[in-house]
């Protein structure tokens, strides 16, 4: 456990680099949302919902990955292993994915009783998410933030073991395995099946049951890659 502790001191340095940049990419991305609703506000129009907290996980993606291509080579010159290396790292996306849910919750609670903004644009809230639980409400922003970031991580290991070709070849055959699979779906005509199935599941199940298998899958990924990764 001193071990590992030791290895997060020796991480904790860039989570002032990752928090910093994430929120202040965020805050521009809110800037421009919020100058684009009014400009074309009208009282009439209601809440408008600007999707523009994917945003917030989009930048989690990046800065995951740049970070751990980073720091490894530094923390395999201070002689920590690979393993110890992973699982501390894992340790601390866990409690990133808590601590930017909570930042979360509270942007979501001052857009509401701002009345959106003063402008009716929901940035940071889900119309699906309205009737949801406290507890609830935070996993399904800590969950999805803990599968971006393993996803991240897992992007950085596949640099680590392949170089850049590596990374767009998985991206090529990520796209092209979900391209194939739509084209699938669509011609066997199983997406109402699958809209089906999305209906039945309980908003717990949706929001924080199946992204854990991800975060999982993303984190096992990772995990195997970087065990043969050079610095």
């Amino acid at each position: 456990m001193n071990r590992l502790r030791q290895v997060a001191h020796l991480q904790m340095p860039a989570w002032s680099y990752i928090a910093g940049w994430t929120w202040s990419m965020t805050a521009v991305a809110f800037g421009i949302n919020l100058l684009s609703v009014i400009a074309n506000h009208d009282p009439g129009d209601g809440v408008t919902t600007t999707g523009g907290l994917a945003s917030v996980y989009g930048v989690a993606i990046g800065m995951a990955t740049v970070s751990v291509t980073q720091i490894f080579p530094y923390a395999l010159g201070m002689s920590v292993t690979r393993r110890e290396f992973y699982l501390v790292w894992s340790l601390l996306a866990v409690v990133q994915s808590v601590v930017y849910a909570l930042v979360l919750c509270l942007l979501r609670a001052v857009e509401q009783a701002t009345g959106y903004w003063g402008v009716g644009m929901r940035y940071f809230g889900l119309p699906f998410m309205d009737d949801a639980n406290p507890v609830l409400l935070l996993l399904g922003y800590a969950v999805p933030m803990l599968v971006v970031i393993h996803l991240g991580i897992l992007f950085a290991t596949v640099h680590l073991r392949w170089g850049t070709t590596g990374v767009f070849a998985g991206l090529t055959l990520a796209f092209t395995a979900l391209g194939l699979a739509a084209a699938l779906i669509t011609w066997t005509r199983q997406w109402h099946v699958i809209g089906r199935w999305l209906l039945d599941q309980s908003p717990t199940a949706l929001l924080a049951g199946w992204p854990v298998l991800v975060a999982a899958a993303f984190a096992a990924g990772g995990y195997l890659l970087i065990r043969r990764a050079t610095a």
